[in-house]
């Protein structure tokens, strides 16, 4: 099988449907910036959508807990949650 491969230039005037292409084939995109390797587009997996909806959540906790006057606490505890989501798909 070929890898898919694209300049810096190509990713940039095309991500979205290249973002697309990937997210349908699952296939990752190989971006090439001055002939090397510089960065791949890859589908997100489950690890990366725990980890997203972890950092939402603690996000939108943390706007509550200003708005409420009471500042932000926890930011070690959600550290320690995503390490731990992390570990498990390591």
């Amino acid at each position: 099988m070929t890898a898919l491969t694209a300049t810096a230039a190509e990713a940039r005037t095309n991500f979205s449907r290249i973002a697309s292409a990937v997210s349908a084939t699952g296939e990752r995109v190989t971006v090439f910036k001055n002939s090397k390797p510089w960065v791949v587009i890859a589908p997100a997996d489950e690890a990366d959508a725990d980890y997203l909806e972890l950092v939402r959540s603690g996000i939108l906790e943390g706007r509550e807990q200003i708005a409420a006057g009471l500042g932000i606490e926890g930011t070690d505890a959600l550290r320690a949650a995503v390490a731990e989501i992390r570990a498990q798909h390591d």
